[in-house]
């Protein structure tokens, strides 16, 4: 009995302390405060709507759980620090004015003395005190025009400035130490204008930095400098914490241009390499970064993960939204995140990055999203689009239990999506109810990667000019891990080259499903192939690896195109099915062909028209557990719908035309959206 009275009396204490935390946690959030933040402010005041104070960074010193710093209309050219987070129902929340544009720039206006080298060139020295951002947690100079870019952009390697190595002292290339990349920018009228390894290289609205004399040289064609608004780089990131791990904080409503930030090269082995966009969560988590737009940034836009491989860390980024941003016109990703948890990409607008183009050896932190150890994420609802020499979205280094839904993928420089090293069973990714077309090689390749599930997608036109072409491709290329245990249920396919590529199954290479799937040919054509080019070193040679196909689909005589093709054969879908059926599998069984079907779109519009789409759904039937309950545009579906392949509830017509972005206006290169856009 005195047991039970203790227990009692200590769960009433129990229960007195939540209740007072949470009362004072009330109290505290009633005396949040809002600190107003506008050019015409001094720091020197209290921050109120009558005396704002002039600078983001002074309000980030103040700022305690639950407050807000609101930021008038303007211009703020500042690198933003926050120095603590908020805590659970308490952010700190970083706001920019409703209905307002607000400039956060890591430039200054410059205006300096101009020598006259000739030939509509001139150069000067930039000048130290340009160069403030004394809070750079980086390991090499502030000055971004004294620190060169891991890599060399574009597509130079094997031209004079040949393959530089992440390690070692030459910073200045293996060849010629006259060649240099650097991490400055200059933006000349609002636009960046490019940069150029060598002098002699100079032309009109081009840009090439001395090492040597540490001056800038700048071709101004016909105009000259006085002329010109002129803006140069000073500061190496925009908004991010220099303390790792920091939560719970909002940011929203800014534009956010200019930034010297580093390509990330071989960055899990160099700190000063490390992941570091012009928005950096710096490891953190329960943030919100939401409405705003990200521009011009000399890399990266936005780096959500843990930034940096294997230096010690506190675990991994976690709980992290990053919703309804522009990430647009940047030197190479739209959004990197390195070790991430529970981190949720939706509704934004991913376009025209890498500019740079970056591509090649060394170069693998580029394009619309880069994710690698990401775990029980989900990418939703974006646009992903016109990416340079990059895929729309490319997993690395694991991807269990995360989604890729409902996003539009295309006209992306190489891959729609790409997935590499993980090593899994069947389902531990979910892709579905995706739009991914006209991307200029395969829509959807994996590599040395294993257990994604791809469902209900719409998987068309691949370039005619891309050198792979395939609507899916699935390949070994190394031991690094296996490529198996994929599934493709109730997929549309539609394309010139509607091919289906995987490897043989065998050491590395395993067994993938196919089952339910609309394909936009013929069923004699012969689009399905088997490649040999699988589990290093190849288990057969050429002829080897021909003769063993033809026993096992049962040929006499194999078909002339084989002999055109060195390690592939390809098959009709009988011969696919029969191939499949050797292994105790049955692929396509219950998949379809609607060889006249046709995918048409109207970037203008919007919209996407499909033709000629004709299937009875009626009588069909799947026990896959893949089945769509609701369509790309989350409409509900009923039963007898459930079973068709695509994204869409297809109607009877011959033509269905789909409206398939009602999101964020699509901008044009060098455009501001409406006025109201964050409201």
């Amino acid at each position: 009995m005195q047991g039970r009275l203790i227990l009692l009396d200590h769960m009433k204490r129990m229960k007195f302390n939540k209740i007072w935390i949470i009362l004072c946690a009330t109290i505290i959030h009633l005396n949040a405060r809002t600190y107003v933040v506008s050019p015409q402010g001094n720091d020197g005041n209290p921050g109120t709507a009558e005396n704002p104070i002039q600078t983001i960074s002074s309000g980030a010193r103040r700022a305690q759980p639950g407050d807000t710093i609101l930021v008038q209309e303007g211009i703020y050219r500042e690198r933003v620090t926050p120095i603590r987070g908020g805590r659970p129902g308490m952010p700190i929340t970083y706001r920019a004015e409703r209905g307002k544009r607000v400039f956060i720039r890591g430039s200054e206006i410059w205006k300096t003395k101009w020598r006259k080298e000739g030939n509509g060139i001139y150069s000067a020295k930039p000048e130290d005190h340009l160069f403030d951002d004394r809070s750079s947690e980086y390991l090499d100079h502030h000055n971004p025009f004294k620190v060169l870019l891991s890599s060399t952009p574009y597509r130079r390697e094997g031209k004079i400035e040949a393959e530089r190595k992440a390690e070692g002292d030459n910073r200045f290339g293996e060849t010629d130490d006259r060649v240099a990349y650097t991490c400055g920018q200059i933006i000349v009228n609002g636009l960046p204008w490019m940069e150029v390894p060598l002098k002699e290289e100079l032309a009109s609205n081009r840009w090439w930095y001395d090492p040597r004399g540490e001056r800038i040289w700048i071709h101004f064609g016909s105009t000259i400098p006085e002329e010109q608004k002129i803006e140069i780089t000073t500061r190496r990131r925009l908004f991010a914490p220099t303390k790792r791990g920091l939560g719970h904080i909002i940011v929203e409503g800014f534009i956010f241009e200019h930034c010297g930030n580093q390509y990330p090269t071989n960055f899990w082995k160099e700190d000063k390499y490390a992941q570091k966009g012009a928005i950096g969560l710096e490891a953190g988590h329960h943030w919100i970064v939401r409405n705003n737009l990200v521009r011009y940034a000399k890399t990266t836009a936005i780096d959500c993960g843990r930034v940096d491989g294997d230096t010690p860390h506190n675990g991994y980024s976690h709980d992290n939204l990053i919703e309804g941003n522009y990430f647009i016109d940047n030197g190479s990703a739209g959004i990197l995140s390195y070790g991430s948890k529970n981190l949720t990409i939706q509704n934004n607008v991913i376009l025209r990055n890498n500019t740079l183009k970056f591509f090649g050896k060394k170069r693998w932190e580029h394009g619309g999203i880069k994710c690698h150890h990401f775990k029980k994420g989900k990418i939703e609802g974006n646009y992903i689009a016109h990416n340079s020499y990059s895929p729309g979205i490319w997993f690395d280094n694991e991807f269990p239990y995360s989604r890729i839904s409902r996003n539009i993928i295309h006209h992306n420089g190489t891959h729609g999506i790409f997935l590499e090293m993980s090593n899994y069973g069947f389902d531990q990714l979910l892709v579905d109810r995706n739009l991914i077309f006209e991307n200029q090689m395969d829509a959807i390749y994996i590599h040395d990667a294993s257990g994604a599930t791809f469902s209900h997608n719409l998987i068309s036109d691949s370039s005619s000019h891309s050198s792979g072409g395939q609507l899916a491709r699935i390949q070994q290329v190394s031991h690094r891990a296996s490529t198996a245990n994929h599934s493709f249920f109730h997929n549309l396919f539609v394309g010139r080259l509607a091919r289906i590529e995987t490897n043989y199954p065998a050491f590395l290479s395993g067994l993938q499903r196919f089952d339910f799937n609309g394909y936009g040919f013929y069923e004699a054509d012969r689009n399905f192939l088997i490649s040999n080019k699988s589990d290093v070193p190849y288990p057969w040679k050429q002829d080897a690896f021909k003769d063993l196909i033809i026993k096992e689909v049962g040929y006499s005589k194999p078909p002339d195109e084989w002999i055109k093709m060195k390690n592939k054969v390809s098959m009709n879908s009988d011969e696919w099915k029969t191939f499949w059926e050797n292994k105790d599998q049955k692929n396509d069984s219950n998949s379809f062909f609607i060889p006249n079907c046709k995918i048409s779109y109207d970037e203008e519009r919007q919209e996407m028209n499909i033709l000629n789409f004709k299937v009875d759904f009626h009588e069909r039937s799947s026990p896959s557990p893949h089945r769509m309950e609701q369509d790309f545009f989350g409409k509900n579906l009923i039963n007898k719908q459930d079973n068709q392949c695509g994204p869409f509830a297809f109607g009877k017509n011959k033509k269905e035309t789909y409206k398939i972005w009602s999101g964020l206006e699509i901008l044009k290169p060098h455009s501001l959206p409406a006025q109201d856009w964050n409201r």
